[in-house]
């Protein structure tokens, strides 16, 4: 089986660069590297060890379309292998192979193991080591420990910055509803998806390290989109997701949320510096 590695990026180059250099220094190379950018140009250093494919999708709404990027993407490959890696994702050397043993095991929907680095441990000339030993695991995932790779049937803790899947298992699953437009709620559909269509889920022992930037919690600077996939999701699953993100916009009264309705009223959005407020510098992901 040959291994594609999808990336979608709106910004973050510095994150997108530090991804190539960590491509690089994979014990297996990508056969290709598809990268797709949300309403913008991809520019990037010239490579030699792999072909980089580059384009860009364009939404006339959202800056953020990410199910529309990530289903792009995947029509682009020439691999029955697929690897998607969240742009501000570091590969350790054998993420590409341990994800790739996985799916020659079996074809599940396997996500990786993503550790979280602290601010400007990726910065300047980073050593993969260094990388290793600032890491920190996320304490929602599961710890692998010696073991390589386990199943589950808890297909709402899938998160979409690290995951391979075959093709094949893509289609099945139909990829990415990109109804789903802007930020939330399109992986854990994707995931329910999955489930619906009968393709297993797992854990794969597959690090890859996730590069420092400030996050909005709760994420008042997407407070639209999310309660708009919200609504889409209930109607689609039956159930809330998001549930503590809406909660905490309730709390702040700008929406009214009751999880035993069937729509969600927004009453005003976030002023621009109650964003600011509620930016932090705690690692996204936590």
């Amino acid at each position: 089986m040959k291994i594609s590695v999808l990336t979608i990026v709106r910004g973050r180059q510095a994150h997108l660069e530090n991804q190539l250099k960590g491509l690089l220094q994979s014990e297996i190379l990508p056969h290709e590297w598809v990268v797709v950018g949300m309403n913008q140009d991809v520019t990037l250093p010239d490579c030699q060890r792999f072909p980089i494919r580059i384009s860009s999708v364009n939404h006339p709404t959202e800056p953020l379309p990410l199910a529309q990027a990530r289903n792009h993407a995947a029509s682009l490959c020439k691999t029955d292998g697929l690897v998607f890696l969240d742009v501000d994702c570091i590969p350790s050397p054998d993420m590409i192979g341990n994800m790739l043993n996985a799916l020659q095991t079996e074809d599940r929907l396997w996500m990786g193991c993503p550790r979280y680095l602290p601010a400007e441990a990726a910065e300047d000339d980073w050593q993969m080591d260094h990388l290793q030993r600032l890491s920190v695991g996320h304490p929602l995932q599961p710890q692998l420990g010696e073991e390589k790779r386990q199943g589950s049937e808890r297909y709402e803790m899938f998160w979409s910055l690290c995951f391979a899947t075959s093709l094949s298992s893509f289609d099945q699953i139909g990829g990415f509803d990109d109804s789903f437009d802007g930020y939330g709620g399109e992986d854990t559909d994707f995931a329910f998806s999955a489930r619906k269509a009968g393709v297993p889920f797992g854990f794969v022992n597959a690090v890859a390290y996730h590069q420092h930037h400030s996050v909005c919690k709760p994420p008042l600077n997407h407070l639209k989109p999310i309660v708009k996939n919200a609504e889409r999701f209930h109607r689609k699953w039956g159930v809330w997701p998001m549930e503590s993100w809406l909660n905490a916009f309730a709390e702040r009264e700008l929406i009214e949320f009751d999880k035993d309705a069937d729509s969600i009223t927004i009453h005003r959005m976030p002023t621009e510096s109650e964003i600011q407020k509620a930016t932090s510098l705690t690692p996204a992901g936590f």
